[in-house]
């Protein structure tokens, strides 16, 4: 929280959550950024940089290894070491176009903010992927009682247990455009019924808008996706296509718990890393974390390892937490980093790199 003449002008909040990497076994400790809000008379008087640099530290001495938010615009939170995710593709099609067919497995229900608790466990669940996040009861519930419109459909099992659910957080007039805020699914078949579900409106709502889920192109599902958006252009409100954007960014708070217990599958490769992380010098002398910057040796192999230290004979990688940010997460192949990023290293390290790692892009998979 942030003063300014006895004025409350700042508000940060975080959240501790877990975070899933395709070379962990296990989920790592994370750090969600969930809100940085000045006041505007305060702005521009170093609040909200100061804020998330001590929402980072706090997270970082709580044990978590890495941190996300959802960025107002590029550029800011890279000063404290972010580093932009990959594309966040929005749908945004006639209901009625979707090519399926088929029956449901079980009845779907309505859900209002009441079933908050329900939806939250399905959300939990659900079937997660490389970068997903799964964050504390407290947010499923905010995100159902934020906006009066809010409802979830949901699908139970024999025992009652919710499964598998969409949340639609408005439907604007009698004809749309609808949006779907979130899925949660764990089979093929409990996707499809969602998808039956918003097909069976195509006699009423326009269109509909969802973030395609990882690893799906949704426009394979669609009928003519691309001459029906050919003719909606120009066509206000009623525009149907794929819209794509960097929204969320993360960083890593911890190196050592991040590499630390990596199972590469590419062959073993070693290097020394020098590390800058921009954060340091929001924090005053009040905590102890100060950043990950540093010397290291790492080793990415079926037993990867981070060390204090530069160990003599092996190549060396220089860059900031932002750009190494990027490498670990997958978000950019090593060997493409030097086209966008500020890094020095030896190409046929970061070729080697390439193959070392070798992973798939991340998506949070929830709204921070």
């Amino acid at each position: 929280m942030g003063e300014h003449f006895n004025d409350v002008v700042a508000l940060g909040l975080a959240h501790s959550g877990t975070f899933r990497h395709a070379a962990h076994s296990q989920d790592i400790p994370f750090c969600a950024i969930s809100a940085v809000t000045v006041a505007l008379h305060g702005r521009k008087l170093g609040f909200a940089g100061t804020l998330t640099a001590e929402l980072l530290a706090r997270g970082a001495e709580r044990g978590e290894a890495f941190a996300g938010l959802g960025m107002f615009e590029q550029g800011f939170y890279d000063r404290l070491g972010f580093a932009n995710y990959p594309y966040t593709r929005i749908a945004e099609f006639r209901p009625s176009e979707l090519m399926l067919s088929g029956f449901f497995s079980s009845d779907p229900v309505r859900l209002g903010k009441e079933s908050w608790q329900d939806i939250h466990q399905s959300r939990i669940n659900r079937l997660r992927y490389h970068g997903s996040v799964n964050l504390p009861p407290v947010i499923t519930r905010a995100d159902m009682e934020i906006n009066k419109k809010t409802f979830a459909i949901g699908f139970r099992n024999k025992n009652g247990e919710m499964t598998h659910h969409y949340v639609v957080r408005s439907v604007k007039g009698e004809h749309g455009p609808m949006s779907v805020i979130w899925m949660a699914f764990q089979t093929p078949g409990q996707f499809k019924d969602i998808l039956l579900s918003i097909k069976s409106f195509g006699d009423q709502i326009d269109i509909v808008s969802l973030q395609e889920p990882p690893g799906i192109q949704f426009q394979s599902l669609l009928r003519k996706p691309i001459s029906t958006n050919r003719q909606s252009t120009g066509s206000a409100g009623h525009k149907v296509g794929i819209r794509t954007g960097s929204w969320s960014q993360g960083r890593i708070l911890d190196l050592r718990k991040c590499i630390d217990g990596m199972n590469c599958v590419g062959k073993e490769c070693s290097f020394n890393l020098i590390l800058t992380d921009p954060v340091e010098k929001y924090l005053d002398s009040s905590f102890e974390w100060k950043g990950c910057g540093g010397e290291y040796t790492i080793r990415f192999s079926s037993e990867s390892n981070a060390e204090l230290g530069i160990t003599e004979g092996l190549p060396v990688m220089k860059c900031s937490v932002n750009t190494f940010s990027k490498l670990w997460t997958g978000t950019a192949k090593p060997s493409m980093l030097p086209y966008t990023d500020k890094i020095t290293a030896p190409s046929s390290l970061l070729e080697e790199l390439d193959k070392t790692l070798n992973l798939p892009e991340p998506s949070f998979d929830w709204d921070l």
